[in-house]
């Protein structure tokens, strides 16, 4: 019993600092075609993470939709400042060639829902 308390502990603190500084984007519903203002999530929308060590933007999706299409924002020139088109099944996005700003992440899927979110990267 204590080994595999032991093994936990070890796993717990290796695992706990790597992630620490993955900081959850929280995205809302920026609008979508025919919202009737459900009371639970449409099943297209990700789980959306920025990872501060590595400058990355994390989207993580369960393939419900075939892809999304992210545009990122410059909040200080309100210009688009990147955009790309990632799998249904999610996908890492390198965001550390971009300016220290902050900047809103905007997320389309196929089934026309939007949703959007806010971070700074620095």
């Amino acid at each position: 019993m204590k080994k595999v308390f032991f093994i936990l502990l070890l796993l717990t603190c290796f695992t706990f600092p790597m992630k620490a500084d993955r900081c959850p984007i929280v995205i809302q519903n920026g609008g979508a075609v025919g919202d009737h203002g459900e009371y639970f999530d449409p099943a297209d929308k990700p789980e959306v993470y920025y990872d501060r060590d590595n400058q990355e933007i994390i989207l993580v999706a369960d393939g419900f939709a075939s892809s999304y299409d992210v545009d990122i924002f410059s909040m200080s020139s309100m210009q688009c400042v990147l955009y790309t088109t990632i799998s249904g099944y999610g996908d890492t996005i390198d965001v550390s060639l971009l300016p220290d700003d902050d900047y809103k992440i905007v997320i389309s899927t196929p089934y026309h829902n939007i949703y959007d979110g806010y971070f700074t990267n620095y």
